[in-house]
């Protein structure tokens, strides 16, 4: 991640462009991705217009296709089930391992930098919250300290991104969001394994609730981003 004023490159200007377009949604139907057409439109050649799209096919949104090319992620209603429901199973060991597992410093820094995602949902910048979040789950993920509950989140987390965008973006989930994420915190510093445990498995709920909802109207407006087939593409 870029610090603070510090210039980005040509690459990571066009990563963040182009995820931002991925978000808002602003590519034709079949959400093709044309080297071409981005490199004109971003001012950048193309060789970091395809860079930033590898790179975006390492988080999940751009699927590449070698000879057929590059094109926005897209989920099934069922693909986004199974992932909810798996995230359900073991995020909330995730937050009870992190109690039980990292020093009450770790615990501590970890609360304070969780009220970051507070502050950041009062002025409703979705990408701006999303990367808190992540940077913070990642960290809680660090404290859980258990590899194999890493890999089996690493698989799924770029299926994620962009249903974590469309959902957050909904009105007031933001704040919702912080709100549920400080509980989980505040369980977490005290280092009690079963509180924290509870707050996620109730924030995955709700989640999931939300989420299911969110692809059930996005699926019946045919939505770019939300496939009908049995397969994730």
């Amino acid at each position: 991640m870029e610090g603070p004023g510090e210039p980005l490159s040509v690459k990571a200007f066009a990563v963040k462009h182009i995820r931002a377009l991925i978000y808002s949604g602003e590519f034709d139907e079949d959400g093709k991705l044309s080297i071409a057409a981005l490199s004109e439109q971003l001012g950048v050649s193309r060789t970091p217009v395809r860079d930033a799209l590898w790179q975006l096919a390492g988080e999940g949104l751009v699927t590449v296709s070698p000879r057929v090319g590059a094109f926005v992620r897209r989920l099934t209603p069922a693909e986004a089930k199974d992932i909810y429901r798996i995230k359900v199973a073991i995020e909330p060991l995730m937050a009870g391992w992190a109690a039980e597992r990292a020093d009450a410093g770790r615990r501590a820094a970890h609360r304070e930098k969780v009220q970051d995602l507070v502050e950041i949902a009062e002025s409703n910048d979705v990408e701006k919250y999303i990367a808190c979040l992540e940077e913070r789950r990642a960290n809680l993920l660090d404290m859980a300290d258990s590899p194999p509950l890493s890999e089996i989140l690493s698989a799924i987390d770029g299926r994620v991104r962009l249903l974590r965008f469309r959902n957050l973006s909904q009105p007031s989930q933001l704040g919702v969001s912080a709100t549920q994420h400080v509980a989980v915190a505040d369980a977490v510093a005290a280092g009690d394994a079963d509180a924290a445990t509870e707050a996620m498995r109730v924030h995955m709920l709700d989640a999931q609730r939300r989420v299911m909802r969110l692809t059930e109207r996005s699926n019946s407006a045919g939505d770019y981003w939300l496939s009908s087939g049995t397969t994730g593409s």
